[in-house]
């Protein structure tokens, strides 16, 4: 992977979004001094609505509002800057918040989009169907959900894998992202129709053969993904786990309390065809952490 020269994390100026900017400023600086590009977004269907109900000529009252976030990002951008020892540019925009968001990341080439896991907009949304959710449907580029309040760099990192090109990227994400990190790959296998072999009157010996062999065979998949990482193998320990991927990776979380979760935007499975297939949608709706969603090479 190359140097990480730009991370891009949206803010709506909330109390809530401080976490995300704290968590890019942090990255900023641990991965080597890469530029920060704050961007707050005044939505224009915010401003359509609020030209409905002035009872004074709109005009004026948009340009304050406009001038005083304006003012606002700034006065941020400074602080982080200063806290952090990095460079940080504020950019104010108007349009659609998740449109803009993208637009910018792709023109600055981003390395890394941070976002909120929730807004303080004006009409509070659930987080599917949220701007992080819109943003990571069109982004190719990987995108971490910030959940926590950041007490420090990451220290203990979930990778699901499905031995995957994609989950391979997550997982060197994962090592690059979080240096001081342990990294704990898992891989989560079911049998085939089992449940529908059952009901054809397969044996109990038959099925519980059949589990054997896929363990084995993940098993020796898995070391074969271990040994092709590029570095940092050494902080790296996996677990292969018979069972429903979401339900795996929920426990697997429940039992190592990581602080990130990294994915890959694609996996192998056809019920992962497209990014919001049953795997990561329940990963990012559950998890109780930061979640990293790693783009396929561009």
């Amino acid at each position: 992977m190359t140097t990480m020269k730009r991370i891009v994390a949206g803010t709506d100026l909330s109390w809530y979004a401080g976490r995300a900017e704290t968590r890019a400023a942090m990255l900023a600086r641990e991965l080597g001094g890469a530029e920060l590009d704050l961007v707050h977004v005044i939505g224009s269907m915010g401003l359509e609505l609020l030209r409905h109900l002035l009872p004074q000529p709109p005009v004026l009252t948009e340009r304050r509002l406009i001038d005083s976030a304006s003012k606002q990002l700034a006065k941020l951008a400074r602080e982080l800057a200063k806290k952090h020892h990095i460079a940080v540019t504020p950019v104010a925009e108007i349009g659609h918040v998740h449109e803009e968001i993208v637009r910018h990341a792709e023109a600055v080439d981003a390395g890394l989009v941070v976002l909120g896991a929730h807004g303080g907009s004006f009409v509070r949304e659930l987080f599917l169907g949220s701007t992080a959710e819109k943003a990571l449907r069109k982004l190719s580029r990987p995108v971490l959900i910030v959940r926590r309040e950041p007490r420090g760099p990451y220290r203990n990192v979930l990778v699901p894998v499905d031995f995957s090109e994609p989950s391979r990227r997550a997982a060197q994400m994962a090592l690059r992202i979080a240096p001081q990190a342990g990294i704990t790959l898992l891989h989560a296998f079911e049998v085939p129709f089992e449940g529908k072999l059952r009901f054809a009157g397969v044996s109990d010996e038959t099925i519980q053969s059949c589990r054997a062999e896929a363990r084995e065979q993940a098993n020796s998949a898995m070391r074969q993904f271990v040994s092709g990482l590029e570095s940092g193998a050494d902080r790296v320990s996996h677990s292969v786990e018979f069972g429903y991927a979401p339900s795996v990776i929920r426990e697997k979380a429940e039992t190592i309390e990581p602080d990130l979760i990294v994915m890959g935007k694609h996996g192998q499975s056809e019920w992962e065809d497209t990014l919001f297939g049953s795997v990561t949608k329940h990963v990012i709706r559950e998890a109780g952490c930061d979640v990293l969603v790693v783009s396929p090479e561009r």
